[in-house]
């Protein structure tokens, strides 16, 4: 996991205007500030999703966010580890990758 910080320009833009702290893509964390080990972890789960579902985890995303919003988002919920997805592998994904 690569951790991008910009406290400035377009990223940071986006985040704030979406009220996001962060947004991960593929194994690129990006934040508007640097984050603390509740929100690593939370990010940590959307790279083990993104391994598990390779290129279809922004489209899968994209239409659950459509579909669920961002609350009741079935990956959101995973990675704040209140929602089971992956079969024997959500217990690895509670740990921080390395």
């Amino acid at each position: 996991m690569f951790l991008y910080v910009s406290d400035r320009g377009l990223s940071r833009w986006v985040l704030s205007r979406r009220g996001y702290a962060a947004i991960t893509l593929g194994h690129v964390v990006v934040a508007g500030r640097t984050p603390g080990p509740e929100l690593l972890r939370h990010e940590a789960h959307h790279v083990h999703q993104y391994e598990r579902l390779g290129l279809a985890f922004l489209p899968l995303y994209l239409l659950l966010y459509r579909r669920h919003g961002y609350a009741r988002h079935p990956l959101e919920l995973h990675a704040a580890e209140r929602l089971p997805l992956f079969a024997g592998a959500d217990a690895q994904s509670a740990q921080p990758h390395r």
